[in-house]
């Protein structure tokens, strides 16, 4: 006696709707830092002495206007590019000025939400140092993409200069802390 058996089997397709695959993504990011004069403040800082009142009592530039984009904490410090004033003009020698007797340079207001040093403070102008160390304006200013901050000079010559054009740099500093 022969016992058939049959079996049977019942396949089904699924149907694939979805597949899913992940890729890792990895952001480098730099500290990332940058410092300019922005809107209608001048990379030149002109200031014109019309009579001896002027010069002896001093001229205040226009407020100039600079901006710190910093993804960190950040400082801002100034000093010129050379203690000594460099001299043009009708003589073979002009009056030896040394930007630490002259200049003077005042935060006039500040976005960046960090603070003056203290005696900036108490005293509103300060000097520029006669070793050429910079002058601390900014510490602990906040990180982002649009810190700004308005400055003014202070020119006070005296009256024993001869006429001309002097001239020197004032070099901005930003450091990330």
């Amino acid at each position: 006696m022969a016992i058939l058996a049959i079996l049977s089997f019942t396949a089904q397709a699924q149907n694939a709707t979805s597949a899913a695959g992940a890729q890792k993504a990895n952001l480098d990011l730099s500290n990332a830092l940058e410092i300019s004069f922005t809107g209608n403040s001048s990379e030149i800082i002109n200031v014109e002495f019309a009579s001896l009142t002027d010069m002896i009592n001093g001229v205040e530039t226009a407020e100039h206007e600079i901006r710190v984009r910093s993804n960190k904490k950040f400082k801002v410090t100034v000093k010129p590019s050379s203690n000594n004033f460099t001299y043009s003009g009708n003589s073979l020698i002009g009056t030896l000025l040394r930007v630490s007797n002259v200049m003077k340079i005042q935060v006039v207001n500040n976005n960046t939400g960090g603070s003056q040093p203290f005696s900036a403070q108490l005293l509103g102008w300060q000097s520029f140092s006669i070793l050429g160390t910079p002058v601390t304006l900014l510490n602990n200013c906040d990180a982002g993409g649009n810190q700004t901050f308005t400055v003014k000079y202070k020119a006070t010559p005296g009256v024993n200069c001869k006429a001309g054009n002097y001239s020197t740099e004032m070099v901005y500093t930003a450091t990330q802390q």
